[in-house]
């Protein structure tokens, strides 16, 4: 059961990581990343974070966009500043990344440090995110206090206090816990699942479905909230399932898809939707700050994901297709991160 140890391990590991990421930032130039447009890049579930990440960048009033990190292996000028995500630093893509744009200054943000990405980049973080499990469930949520942390110093400290994420965190693990049974019976048997979003929860949708695609292979998809009404919604069925994150359009949304005979569940800060048939509703504290929200949002997925992996017979199965072209071959001699 190493998944669902490593995923009730975090609210802990974030207390580590918390220490890890405040000590480097006190130390850290980071007057190359105080201007312009800052670009924010990674691949797999990095992306997702990335996306998360620079959401909440926007929200604090910087320029900041998402860039995948193939798109970064083209030659161009994307922005004035790079902020790559990977959480074992040996990803091809962003460091090809990184070495196609190296005028640019870059910063690296990985669970380790001394790894190829980070001696790629002019800077680097490290979040000792610790052992992690397939799918990934510390090494995203590591990436994400980083990220928190990173824009803090960037842009000068939220009203949100990071002390307060371990709490948080054991809170919503312990109430999405409660009803994972019901939740686990709903979506048994769904054919596809939809994940649901908008802004960075757009990056929380897209991890949830990395993981469901992982851990019970599953087939998915993620949207854009106010796009999954401009036709993406029109597959939906009794059996299909979906999983919306969010407290605006996405509560009206969930609702509807519940009474077409859906599963859904909800993730939500909203107090006004009750569990109900078809539609199970996991209710988060409402955090402005948007990568503390993400944060305690994939909480809910991570359980989900775990809960349709044991259900298959898949609980902590390897990956059936790993690629031998897509990681950065590590000297025997250096250390394995």
């Amino acid at each position: 059961m190493i998944y669902r140890s490593t995923i009730a391990r975090q609210p802990n590991q974030f207390r580590h990581t918390l220490e890890v990421v405040g000590t480097q930032l006190r130390d850290l130039d980071l007057a190359p990343f105080e201007k312009g447009t800052v670009v924010v890049t990674g691949i797999g579930a990095s992306y997702e974070a990335a996306g998360v990440v620079a959401g909440e960048l926007q929200r604090r009033g910087r320029r900041a966009i998402t860039w995948r990190a193939v798109d970064l292996m083209e030659p161009g000028d994307p922005g004035d500043a790079i902020i790559v995500f990977s959480v074992g630093g040996r990803s091809i893509e962003p460091i090809a990344a990184l070495t196609i744009h190296s005028t640019l200054p870059s910063l690296a943000i990985t669970s380790g440090g001394n790894d190829p990405l980070s001696r790629t980049a002019s800077a680097a973080l490290r979040f000792e995110s610790g052992p992690d499990s397939l799918p990934s469930s510390t090494g995203y949520t590591g990436s994400l206090l980083a990220g928190g942390l990173l824009i803090d110093a960037l842009c000068g400290e939220d009203s949100f206090n990071w002390n307060d994420i371990p709490l948080i965190a054991s809170e919503v693990l312990e109430t999405s816990a409660k009803k994972m049974a019901r939740i686990g019976e709903m979506f048994h048997d769904q054919r596809a699942i939809d994940c649901v979003g908008a802004i960075s929860a757009l990056g929380t949708a897209g991890e949830a479905c990395l993981l469901i695609r992982e851990a019970a292979r599953v087939p998915t998809g993620v949207a854009d909230t106010l796009h999954y009404l401009h036709g993406p919604m029109e597959s939906m069925d009794q059996a299909t399932g979906i999983l919306i994150f969010g407290d605006g359009r996405e509560v009206r949304l969930a609702q509807e898809l519940a009474e077409i005979g859906c599963a859904v569940l909800l993730v939500t800060a909203s107090e006004s939707p009750q569990d109900a048939k078809n539609l199970a509703v996991v209710k988060v504290p409402s955090l402005q700050n948007r990568v503390g929200r993400s944060i305690v949002d994939i909480l809910p997925a991570q359980l989900l994901a775990a809960e349709l992996s044991d259900a298959a017979g898949l609980t902590d199965a390897q990956f059936r297709y790993s690629q031998n072209d897509t990681k950065v071959t590590v000297n025997e001699s250096e250390p394995r991160v």
